[in-house]
């Protein structure tokens, strides 16, 4: 349009202004969830396809803008294409030489002058100066990120004004990081100690302050005979003495005899004399009380009554007229001075009492029967004060509102000061606030505790057993729950439970014959095959179907291919053997192609191949090792759901030999197919763990075989590390074979061929005397598989260690990468139970909306010590129900990196395009941050790296979901000395802590308000911090209600449901009453859980080392984050995949010094032709 507003002078200048712009459409900044995946896709849109936004406008990139030129802008697409989210965008060219690889995905043109070469490693983006607007919205955000810090960098000065550098530097706190961390480390400290006293306060302190009358009541006809009643309120007079009168002797106590006066009503003692009734009662002529004009001395006779009102009119006098009426100024100033009265309260009970008659007036009780006692033969009174008394309408009511005029008022106060025997049993306005308060704080802490069970037995009763694979009724989860219980208790093998392999299957199976040929002639195609023949290489070979109710990319393929037949299209040989589109190529082709005309869609290097095409599409097919395992047809579903691919991650530090192991033991006999599982170890370092006889890499590289290429072959590759000055640079070997099982611990009918990798993280050279080379941490190792995924999906250029890993997935899986969807990560001393991650497997797979999930872990060596035993319910409770409750909403906010499962791609829609998840640049590029210059994000990506992948996915998708997977578990060893719990759980609750503050800033978790995530992620955060304070005040709740009354009953009920629930969910959900003592112990043991533990994390927040948690040989307990040296990228090599393929192939075809020609057998495996049609 804006283009032909020049020939219309009358249109002016069209702008957009404010208002209806949805926040897809905003214009992105790094502080935007999806910055970094906006980034990628824009730099790479020349050869992939990105999806439109569904508004129909695309997001604002101006600051991406210069990432690429306009001749690498998307081409147009064919509208009958299915496309998918990276797919080539090069159209295709005509002039191809027979024979020659044609042009796809992530492929690259090289100009003919450019050398096959090494290219020093730079950054991926290369920006153009930026525009004047680009660098006004940076300056702007990077302002208010520094106003920030900088706030919170004088509040730690301030807050620590008293520890300079130097007294720091004597107590051993050097260097200036050390000392800010630790000045971070007091200012978060005293935010703690703040919450804990608001906490306190508001508890203990808050009614005090604002229920101000805190004295003593005392209920009307219960004064004890201490007291003495006066105008309504209580003096203790037990220790007084009365001066010598008529009838009293001198220094005695009114109290006894011979007064006896202990309990009664003196106030006609103390009458309250022309106040307000003057001029209301006034001396008769003839009166003989002593009086100035209308000031009279008394009005009643001055006699005790009795607290109940039952005592007779008596007028008399006993010693002369005005006797005890204290009269005298020294007897009035007696009576003012004393101190501490308490009120006389009476309830509406007492008030509609039908023995008395009492009204109250103003909140004062009155009594009308003491009208009576008024000397009417001496003074005058109004008639309405008889008229009130024998109306019984007023009986047992508040009056206040019916005495409206000014003169019914004035009488009703003149009332008041003769007749008033107490107050209502009513509270101050600030007295009401502080029970409102009470109960509000009491009925919403015992909602989110009933709250939690419930959802936790919602969980138990109906979903847990919907999840997995089948859905099973609860008699059938309940025996499943203590199959696994026995499984743990009994230390039995994880092979135990594992199925038998079929024969051609097994680990130790290999061929008559091993030749090429007959090898890829097996592996051809598997449609092929008979059903007894499909028997020997999986289990239920009936279990065929060609409804596909889920997606993978496998079925995806097939679906394509389907209607690619259908459509009758002739296929190029740009589009022979794809997994997602009929198109365009993938890099997930299984091998280089080209089609023979003598045989429609197989695929082969032709005669005449030039090496130096610069075209690449595929790995070649005599790579793939002869001990391959087949892929199944792709109708194939064991389990009543299509499969898909998976990484079986495994991190390895300082493990030994039994407990890798047994971890690679429970993995590999898993009942899932060993055709779609891939185990990926990665060694952190050349590490000799305490009382290990080899290196954690040696132990690894033992417990492989049939490599694809020799060990002492293998070369180490550069990569850039997750770290800080030179050791960002470090060096990792990629080994590659199957499985190698130790006949003791799995009996070889159950060794399933598992293909396994073996990463090992080695350093460069000038590292390889120190302690611990090639070290860098796990959260490097998880970034190295992260990063390697994110760069198959998106094309991007790779290190040659990650084109290593490449080159060795395909040599023994024949697959592409970019064919797996999930990964599930298993810490090295870890157990998995056998059909876990079937079930895992199953709802990543129904459900494409779960992103991450995870498995209950269970505690192995429960009885080792008491240290153990503390912990088994705690483990229990935190699974079943916090991550119960919270999988309701499908916001677990801690997936345990232990045993986890991650999405790394989902399915959009049904024209072939997928989201990154796990590889999304979002995710890889924050969670391989390696800027750790504040003590929050060391503790974020040095202690809590598992939790913090976590909230990193809550955050960057929180509309999508984390669940909990009850029906898959695994068993672990946990510490049994107190020093490594210690360490231990340092780490984790300050990673907690951490987490929790940037969990509570996501504003789009489920729900709204305080029936939200977020609501529950800030519950959680208040709840962690003040744990030590928590913890003390229930014991002084304890203890104050053992030793005083009244006893706080709402505080121990709140107590009580708080502590108890956790245990009627016991009773409720656990299939072993044992867990009952479990709970008991852990009660015991709540002042370690709440108070030692948190309180020594909190003190430890500046320690940012794993402690005594991971303990080798010659190490230390440093952090990743020291910057020593500087970092130089120059030998780290950065090219495409396809690049380094040309290289290896002219690298090969130098040494065997062969003129270019090649012979490779055609595809593996194609999902779109793999179908099951005969057999």
């Amino acid at each position: 349009m804006t283009g032909f507003t020049e020939f219309d002078p009358e249109s002016g200048d069209i702008q957009r202004h404010r208002s209806l712009v949805r926040h897809d459409r905003q214009r992105l900044d790094e502080s935007y969830p999806y910055y970094h995946y906006a980034q990628v896709a824009n730099q790479e849109s020349g050869h992939i396809r990105v999806q439109p936004s569904s508004t129909g406008v695309n997001p604002q990139l101006e600051d991406m803008e210069p990432l690429r030129s306009p001749d690498n802008r998307m081409s147009e697409i064919d509208e009958e294409s299915d496309g998918a989210p990276l797919m080539d965008m090069h159209p295709a060219t005509d002039d191809l030489k027979g024979g020659r690889e044609v042009y796809g995905l992530n492929d690259e043109m090289e100009n003919n002058n450019e050398k096959i070469g090494h290219q020093p490693f730079k950054a991926n983006h290369v920006h153009l100066p930026p525009t004047r607007k680009q660098q006004q919205v940076k300056q702007a955000a990077v302002k208010e990120a520094k106003h920030d810090i900088y706030f919170w960098k004088v509040y730690c000065y301030v807050i620590t004004f008293w520890a300079p550098a130097p007294l720091l530097n004597l107590f051993g706190i050097r260097g200036k990081d050390r000392q800010f961390a630790w000045r971070e480390k007091m200012g978060l400290i005293s935010c703690i100690l703040y919450i804990g006293a608001f906490v306190a306060y508001l508890t203990f302190g808050f009614t005090q302050t604002v229920c101000y009358n805190n004295k003593v009541k005392i209920r009307n006809n219960e004064v004890a005979p201490e007291y003495l009643i006066i105008n309504g309120r209580a003096y203790d007079l037990s220790r007084s003495t009365h001066p010598a009168a008529a009838g009293v002797p001198d220094s005695s106590n009114v109290l006894y005899p011979p007064v006896n006066a202990g309990g009664m009503d003196a106030s006609f003692l103390f009458q309250n004399v022309n106040g307000n009734c003057k001029g209301l009662i006034t001396p008769r002529d003839n009166t003989t009380i002593p009086h100035d004009g209308d000031d009279l001395a008394w009005y009643m006779p001055c006699r005790l009554f009795n607290q109940d009102g039952s005592s007779e009119v008596n007028s008399s006098f006993v010693y002369y007229d005005g006797w005890a009426c204290h009269t005298s100024d020294e007897a009035r100033q007696t009576y003012y001075g004393l101190t501490q009265p308490n009120d006389v309260y009476f309830t509406w009970d007492d008030i509609k009492n039908s023995s008395r008659n009492l009204i109250v007036y103003s909140g004062n009780v009155l009594d009308l029967d003491l009208i009576n006692w008024i000397l009417r033969d001496e003074v005058h009174y109004p008639k309405f004060f008889d008229e009130l008394r024998d109306d019984p309408t007023y009986r047992g009511i508040d009056v206040s509102v019916v005495l409206n005029n000014a003169e019914q008022r004035k009488m009703g106060r003149c009332l008041t000061e003769i007749v008033k025997v107490g107050t209502i049993d009513s509270d101050t306005i600030g007295c009401i606030a502080s029970q409102v308060v009470l109960i509000v704080s009491l009925v919403f802490i015992l909602s989110v505790v009933v709250v939690k069970f419930l959802f936790a037995c919602y969980y138990r009763w109906w979903l847990s057993r919907k999840q997995g694979a089948t859905e099973i009724d609860n008699k059938s989860m309940a025996k499943r729950n203590i199959e696994i219980d026995k499984w743990v208790d009994e230390d039995a093998n994880p092979a135990v439970l594992a199925k038998t392999v079929p024969p051609k299957a097994r680990a130790n199976y290999s061929e008559k014959t091993t030749n090429r040929q007959s090898v890829f002639k097996r592996f051809n195609d598997p449609t092929r095959l008979s059903r007894s023949e499909l028997s020997q290489y999986f289990d239920s070979p009936e279990a065929m179907s060609k409804h596909f109710k889920y997606t993978t990319m496998a079925t995806q393929k097939a679906l394509l291919g389907r209607r690619q037949k259908r459509s009758g299209a002739n296929r190029s040989a740009r589009n022979s053997t794809l997994y997602l589109n009929d198109h365009f190529d993938s890099s997930t082709d299984l091998l280089t192609q080209g089609q023979n005309p003598s045989r429609p869609g197989s695929t082969y290097f032709g005669a005449g191949f030039d090496m130096s095409d610069e075209y690449v599409t595929g790995l070649p097919a005599d790579l793939i090792s002869p001990m391959v395992v087949p892929q199944p047809p792709v109708e194939y579903q064991p389990f009543g759901y299509p499969l898909a691919h998976t990484i079986n991650l495994v991190t390895c530090y300082s493990e030994d030999e039994a407990g890798l192991r047994t971890t690679l033991d429970s993995i590999a006999t898993t009942d899932y197919p060993n055709s779609h599982k891939l185990i990926l170890v990665v060694c952190d370092g050349i590490i000799k763990g305490s009382g290990n006889d080899q290196t954690t890499p040696e132990i690894a590289l033992g417990m492989m075989d049939n490599f694809v290429v020799e060990p002492e072959d293998v070369q180490p590759y550069s990569y850039v590390a997750v770290a800080s000055g030179a050791k960002r640079h470090n060096m990792a070997k990629i080994y590659g074979g199957f499985y190698k099982y130790d006949d003791a611990t799995v009996p070889p009918e159950k060794q399933q061929r598992v293909p396994i990798v073996t990463v090992v993280k080695c350093g460069t050279p000038a590292e390889a005397t120190t302690p611990k080379p090639g070290n860098r941490g796990k959260r490097d190792s998880q970034i190295i598989l992260m990063n390697f995924l994110q760069k198959v999906m998106f094309d991007e250029r790779m290190t040659e260690m990650e084109y290593s890993l490449l080159l060795t997935i395909w040599q023994l899986t024949g697959l592409m990468a970019e064919m797996y969807e999930i990964t599930l990560m298993v810490d090295a001393d870890t157990k998995v139970y056998p059909d876990s991650l079937t079930h895992m497997c199953a709802e990543m797979i129904k459900d494409p909306e779960i992103m991450g999930l995870c498995g209950e872990t269970k505690i192995s060596n429960k009885n080792a010590s008491w240290v153990t035993l503390i912990q088994v319910f705690e483990y229990y409770i935190s699974h079943h129900q916090a991550k119960a409750f919270e999988s309701v909403f499908g916001g677990v906010t801690c997936l345990p990196g232990c045993f986890c499962m991650y999405r790394i791609k989902a399915p959009k829609g049904h024209d072939g395009y997928w989201v990154p998840i796990l590889a999304n640049p979002d995710i890889v590029e924050r969670y391989s941050d390696n800027v750790l210059n504040t003590l929050h994000r060391k503790n974020l990506l040095l202690l809590g790296e598992d939790r913090y992948l976590s909230s990193l996915m809550l955050r960057t998708f929180p509309k999508r979901k984390q669940v909990f997977v009850s029906k898959a578990a695994c068993k672990t060893i946990v510490p049994d000395e107190f020093k490594v719990l210690l360490s231990q759980r340092r780490r984790w609750i300050n990673s907690t802590v951490h987490n929790l503050m940037e969990l509570v800033l996501v504003n789009d978790l489920c729900g709204t308000f305080c029936f939200s995530m977020q609501f529950v992620v800030f519950i959680e955060l208040v709840g962690t911090l003040v744990l030590p304070a928590a913890i003390c005040f229930t014991i002084y709740v304890i203890i104050i209600a053992i030793v005083s009354k009244p006893t706080p009953i709402l505080s121990l009920v709140l107590l009580g449901v708080i502590f108890g629930l956790p245990g009627l969910l016991i009773v409720i959900t656990v299939s072993s009453l044992k867990y009952i003592i479990y709970f008991f112990i852990y009660l015991f043991a709540l002042p370690i859980w709440n108070f030692v533990l948190p309180a020594y994390a909190y003190w430890k927040f500046d320690d940012f080392s794993w402690g005594e948690t991971r303990v080798v040989q010659g190490g230390d307990k440093g952090d990743h984050s020291n910057a020593d040296g500087q970092f130089d990228g120059n030998d780290i090599v950065m090219k495409r995949w396809r690049e380094f393929e040309r290289m290896r192939r002219h690298s090969e075809q130098q040494q065997r010094g062969e003129s270019g020609l090649l012979q490779v057998p055609m595809a593996a495996w194609d999902p779109s032709t793999n179908t099951e049609s005969s057999g």
